[in-house]
């Protein structure tokens, strides 16, 4: 954001004569000012300058008279707000007349790690959407329409050039008048569970899919551990299993049957069910544990939490950006939706531990604009473009 101000000299030294420069100057800028040869042209650069200052931070009036704003001068300006230094690029310049203070509120200065910058995939100028993956959506349920949606939202702003999403009829509807850039494919079912007529339309849904999600609002099903086993033996692409599958699939470990490109993101709760361990026992050694379960499984594991961890049983990545805000309802679903949406460009464990890094950061731009109290899971997709520009 920027702010411009200009201000007649004049003015300011006709305001002289009055107490005003008391009212609105800090004793320091008054000190400085009346050390230089033409006083008024540095207290109306000065003035000039707060005036910018208060249009860039979109601050009220009362920060000068209140003299919350302190500006000093070295070789360039430095502004302190309430006694804290502001991050901007600030000038101020005179014209005959005239002074003009101006303010460059520099947006959110957060360090982009070169490696994951290096990983995003580039996007070639003669290219088109299928270049970018055909990404499905297994997922929803009545009342978990959310779910899913989100998923796929996230995955069309990661990049995914088309999303597909494989629901139930009982919410087919929903998502049809919500859903602008996704296709739907109804499943014809109330509910996803395992039988030979909804297996038979997955997977013909899936024939040219390059990536499956498989979980979002899923539902709670028995037989989903059964549908979810027929689904990975039919289908070719790279997978993401996540929430109401990975419940699924904590019932029996042995459908993963060693098939390679699978990637599990469950929170410690999910995991806790997946390794049979309480929570408490895995956070005495999440990294070890972590790293035994997949590579025994021969998974890529991304174990949400804070500093959520990523690894393949050998290597390993740890987070390290993220906040609080981001513990809300919807943001595993945002972070499926991440990883879908890169994951047919990249080999699984850099697809993983890159959208990990993507939905940190968006989440972090969030709650620096909005508060990390305030934050939802649509928020994070809202940021994911900001996200992705700065990594560019």
């Amino acid at each position: 954001m920027i702010g411009i101000d200009i201000l007649s000299i004049k003015k300011i030294k006709n305001k002289s004569r009055s107490n005003f420069l008391r009212k609105v100057f800090t004793e320091n800028e008054i000190t400085y000012a009346y050390s230089k040869e033409n006083p008024y042209q540095t207290l109306a650069g000065i003035f000039a300058l707060k005036e910018a200052i208060i249009k860039a931070y979109d601050l009220k009036l009362s920060y000068i008279i209140k003299k919350r704003i302190e500006i000093v001068s070295n070789n360039n300006p430095i502004a302190y707000l309430d006694g804290n230094k502001l991050n901007s690029d600030l000038s101020i310049s005179h014209d005959d007349e005239y002074a003009i203070g101006v303010c460059y509120k520099k947006e959110n200065m957060i360090s982009i790690d070169n490696k994951m910058k290096n990983l995003l995939p580039n996007r070639p100028h003669q290219s088109h959407k299928g270049d970018y993956g055909k990404i499905a959506i297994l997922g929803g349920s009545p009342g978990m329409a959310g779910s899913c949606y989100l998923s796929s939202l996230a995955c069309l702003r990661s990049g995914a050039g088309l999303v597909y999403l494989l629901v139930p009829q009982s919410i087919s509807n929903i998502l049809e008048i919500k859903s602008i850039e996704q296709i739907i494919k109804t499943i014809d079912s109330d509910i996803l569970k395992y039988n030979k007529n909804i297996i038979k339309q997955i997977i013909s849904s899936l024939e040219d899919k390059d990536v499956l999600a498989i979980g979002p609002g899923m539902g709670k099903d028995k037989s989903l551990n059964k549908l979810i086993s027929e689904v990975i033996d039919n289908f070719n692409g790279k997978i993401i299993i996540d929430a109401d599958g990975l419940n699924a699939l904590s019932m029996d470990l042995s459908i993963l049957k060693d098939k390679k490109n699978i990637i599990l993101t469950p929170h410690l709760k999910e995991f806790s069910r997946l390794t049979g361990l309480s929570i408490n026992k895995i956070n005495e050694d999440r990294v070890n544990i972590a790293k035994f379960f997949a590579k025994k499984h021969k998974v890529i594991l991304v174990l949400k939490s804070e500093n959520t961890l990523v690894t393949d049983g050998n290597k390993l990545y740890i987070n390290e950006i993220g906040n609080p805000g981001m513990a809300t309802a919807g943001s595993g679903d945002v972070l499926t939706g991440v990883i879908s949406g890169i994951l047919h460009k990249l080999e699984p464990f850099d697809a993983a531990k890159l959208g990990v890094y993507i939905h940190s950061l968006a989440g972090d731009l969030a709650a620096s604009d909005l508060c990390e109290d305030s934050l939802i899971a649509s928020d994070i997709i809202a940021y994911l473009p900001k996200a992705i520009r700065l990594m560019r």
